[in-house]
């Protein structure tokens, strides 16, 4: 049995900062599971009958593959990027290409939101434990929230609307920061540097070129999304992928045909 997933928007005052709420039922077998660069932090609930197992994958700058078997039942919370800093208490650059438990992060809090998310008796109920947590953290007064966040968030806006994203030398000046100013302020808000968030916002356009064709012309594609050329596409695939972009295609096609299969 492969397990269904179901899409829901963040509502209120977390539409600001959390892109969407993935929810998982359970399967006996999910297959390998892939996450990709893509300037994002996810925080992780899984919940079984005995516990409540809840955790922060930081910012991927290495895509993370695992082997997902029974699959207990998930809620996958995807933030925006720079949409994190708040819940977490630390500059975002702590949690990159890592996996941290709550506990490690809002100790005793994080402890008391597994339990209660354990205990929770329906789904309902755990995305209702798991909102009032995260909307709490808003409204505490020491959650980490640099000043500069603000300029973050134009920032990407700016590299995620450009064609080609300008230079940071430049992006810094039109935001009336150095060009250090703006790297320190996206490894807090972030997690990486302004030159490594439009390298993958670069990488993930092309890996949405590559899911609308049949076979993907990756010369065509390269030239479309802002590359030098191919080789430098090929280059970024393997630094952020660990493969040839033809190679993570026949990966995510194998991924998706064993995830479509339900074993009799």
């Amino acid at each position: 049995m492969t397990p269904s997933s179901v899409f829901l928007a963040p509502q209120g005052v977390l539409a600001r900062f959390v892109r969407s709420v993935r929810i998982v039922s359970r399967g006996s077998d999910a297959g390998p599971y892939i996450r990709l660069p893509d300037g994002e932090v996810d925080l992780i609930v899984r919940v079984t009958p005995a516990n409540g197992y809840v955790h922060a994958i930081g910012t991927r700058l290495h895509a993370l593959h695992k082997s997902v078997v029974d699959v207990p039942q998930t809620i996958a919370v995807r933030f925006k990027p720079g949409g994190a800093y708040p819940f977490f208490g630390v500059p975002m650059s702590e949690l990159t290409d890592r996996i941290v438990s709550i506990d490690t992060l809002w100790g005793a809090d994080g402890t008391r939101l597994r339990h209660e998310l354990a205990e929770a008796p329906s789904i309902a109920a755990r995305m209702q434990v798991l909102e009032d947590a995260l909307t709490e953290r808003l409204r505490r007064g020491d959650v980490f929230e640099p000043a500069s966040a603000h300029v973050v968030r134009r920032a990407i806006r700016v590299m995620t609307d450009a064609t080609e994203p300008p230079r940071v030398e430049v992006l810094a000046r039109e935001l009336g920061l150095s060009a250090r100013q703006l790297r320190r302020a996206f490894d807090e808000v972030v997690g990486v540097s302004p030159k490594e968030f439009a390298r993958v916002v670069r990488f993930q356009r092309a890996v949405r070129a590559s899911e609308r064709a049949a076979t993907p012309d990756w010369g065509a594609i390269a030239a479309a999304v802002g590359y030098y050329d191919q080789a430098h596409l090929i280059s970024d695939f393997r630094a952020l992928t660990g493969t040839t972009p033809s190679a993570f295609v026949r990966a995510r096609a194998r991924a998706e045909s064993l995830q479509s299969v339900s074993p009799g």
